[in-house]
């Protein structure tokens, strides 16, 4: 016995495979494959983070990023009692100047930098 319910199921399958289908001699095509943004790499993987635990760099970087693209100050602690804050200027087109300032041990140590608004990303101009 073939209800209407099955029908309806077989009817449903088919036109979702028929989408599927292609023609003979025809190569499939794949989805287009979007890469995600490198992360942003700061002053804090030069020299400036050189005595940072790799959480602490981390730390860095994410504030020195929110400070370049929201044009406020920023500030950052590490879990090895190290801080900073970011500075950053106005911005000047797609690019953004800024001064980034680490305190390891209570010393400061500080470095300028400049990222650029580069596709969707932000990166550091050496």
């Amino acid at each position: 016995m073939f209800s209407v319910a099955r029908a309806g199921f077989a009817l449903a399958v088919f036109a979702s495979l028929a989408g599927c289908a292609s023609t003979p001699g025809e190569t499939p095509k794949a989805a287009a494959v979007v890469a995600p943004p490198a992360p942003y790499m700061g002053l804090a993987n030069g020299s400036l983070g050189q005595s940072l635990t790799a959480s602490a760099r981390t730390a860095a970087n994410n504030a020195e990023l929110a400070a370049v693209t929201s044009g406020e100050r920023k500030t950052w602690r590490g879990d090895d009692g190290s801080y900073g804050y970011i500075a950053p200027a106005a911005a000047g087109g797609d690019c953004r100047d800024f001064t980034h300032t680490v305190y390891i041990n209570g010393r400061p140590q500080t470095a300028k930098g400049t990222a650029c608004h580069v596709g969707d990303a932000w990166k550091l101009n050496s």
